[in-house]
């Protein structure tokens, strides 16, 4: 099978001042994502995870080695949730959903049903006039992930989309997350420094080694979904993938 992104010996090094040694942050990293899977990567602190990720979804351009992307796709295909929400604050709720989809040859008519299907989806109907400033962080991360896949992008990619909330709405956005992608089957690639977020989300989860991060392993997940957290599987691929991480 032809993976959608394929990686090839990224390496990438941190020149930010004169006066100090130059900060290697990933070496010789070599990785394929395919079609339609969930993807996490993992690691411990100061790894690279966000710098790979951003690296994978050219929102970073500086770096050695070769970013491939699958035939037939482009940046245009692919979408990006921020951690921290990135939400423009004088736009409303629907507005900020409706960014995306502005450029692309897509008639008005047509971006506000896109846009009322996500809100809908996302229970943001009543608040669609509403300014970021005015939501609870749930709500406004739910607006981040409505933007991103309002255009029906190919690749998703998420930056610890979960990290600044609460660990019930945090839930909550995990269940529709995975339904969105049961339903429409997008590729996605997210960072967590939570093990057990990534077993329940990934398909695949990349393990990467401590400063200068390398893919220390990738691991397959085949537990059933739903998955059940406290099951003696779950809980002897966590120790495993603890085994990894720890420095």
């Amino acid at each position: 099978m032809e993976p959608i992104i394929s990686l090839h010996k990224i390496n990438k090094t941190f020149k930010e001042r004169p006066d100090l040694p130059p900060l290697k942050v990933l070496e010789d990293i070599n990785l394929e994502v395919f079609d339609g899977e969930f993807l996490v990567l993992v690691g411990p602190s100061g790894s690279g995870k966000s710098t790979l990720l951003r690296i994978m979804s050219g929102l970073e351009k500086s770096y050695d080695g070769e970013v491939k992307l699958k035939a037939g796709i482009s940046s245009a295909d692919t979408s990006f949730v921020f951690q921290q929400f990135a939400l423009l604050p004088w736009l409303t709720v629907e507005e900020n959903i409706e960014l995306g989809l502005i450029g692309r040859k897509i008639s008005k008519n047509e971006r506000k049903r896109r846009v009322a299907e996500e809100l809908k989806l996302f229970g943001l109907e009543q608040f669609k006039n509403s300014r970021p400033k005015e939501l609870s962080g749930g709500m406004r991360q739910r607006v981040g992930i409505a933007r991103a896949i309002v255009t029906n992008p190919k690749i998703i990619f998420m930056d610890e989309p979960f990290s600044e909330l609460d660990s019930f709405t945090a839930e909550e956005l995990r269940k529709e997350l995975l339904n969105i992608w049961q339903k429409r089957k997008p590729t996605i690639v997210m960072v967590t420094h939570i093990i057990s977020e990534a077993l329940k989300l990934g398909d695949r989860v990349a393990v990467l080694t401590p400063r200068p991060g390398k893919i220390e392993k990738v691991t397959s997940n085949s537990l059933p979904r739903p998955r059940a957290e406290r099951s003696g599987d779950f809980y002897k691929l966590e120790d495993e993938l603890y085994s990894l991480i720890k420095p």
